[in-house]
């Protein structure tokens, strides 16, 4: 990726993580059914569902808008494939209180997460800066996306994020700052609001692969 500045002078964009956000609007009905079902299902497991949602009818539209932008930001990145298939898909519930710590989403290509039921107070999705030495040495700065070592995605209901599944991401607890009169000073409080309730999914390519031992070279 280029970027031209004063005339002379080029701006090479290397190793660039691409992150898809997009929205998917389910009717009332959808979204009624859906959350039924993960209500029954979240009675049975601790944390998060079974991984099989993409097979339920409940999530039909939403499965097709996954693999609609999967199949476009892999064919942006110009990767080579058979088949686009879906691995597993679930839903992750956080009560209040609950945390989503770093992890990635190993054996996969793609990952993704959307915002079935949130609320102004639900924590962001939050991923890390995947260059372990970049901020060995890092000065003070005014954050933006192409400084900071963590970046956050606020959990917007009815929308989606897109990633590569060796992104290291996580969902924090809430933190709320409310004044106390009575000793006049900012405290933290824990407060998840409602149900964050998000349905997560990973991707593989059916496919012939290259050797991870042979350089795949970008020439400028």
């Amino acid at each position: 990726m280029e970027h031209n500045i004063m005339g002379d002078v080029k701006i090479h964009k290397a190793f660039p993580t691409s992150i898809y956000e997009f929205e998917h609007k389910s009717s009332e009905l959808e979204q009624k059914n859906m959350e039924k079902y993960i209500s029954e299902a979240d009675k049975n497991f601790e944390f998060h569902t079974e991984d099989n949602l993409h097979t339920v009818s409940h999530f039909t539209n939403l499965r097709e808008k996954i693999l609609q932008v999967s199949t476009q930001y892999i064919n942006d990145l110009k990767y080579e494939y058979e088949k686009i298939e879906i691995t597993g898909m679930w839903a992750n519930v956080l009560s209040q209180g609950d945390v989503h710590p770093p992890h990635t989403h190993s054996n996969n290509f793609l990952s993704g997460v959307y915002y079935l039921k949130t609320d102004e107070n639900s924590p962001p999705t939050q991923f890390y800066d995947p260059r372990t030495q970049a901020h060995v040495l890092s000065p003070k700065k005014t954050p933006t996306w192409e400084n900071s070592n963590v970046i956050s995605f606020r959990a917007i209901e009815g929308s989606g994020l897109v990633f590569p599944s060796w992104l290291m991401h996580m969902v924090p607890l809430s933190k709320m700052q409310i004044f106390d009169e009575k000793n006049k000073k900012w405290m933290i409080r824990n407060d998840l609001g409602e149900e964050r309730i998000s349905i997560s999914w990973n991707i593989l390519l059916r496919g012939e692969y290259g050797n991870p031992q042979s350089l795949q070279n970008a020439h400028i």
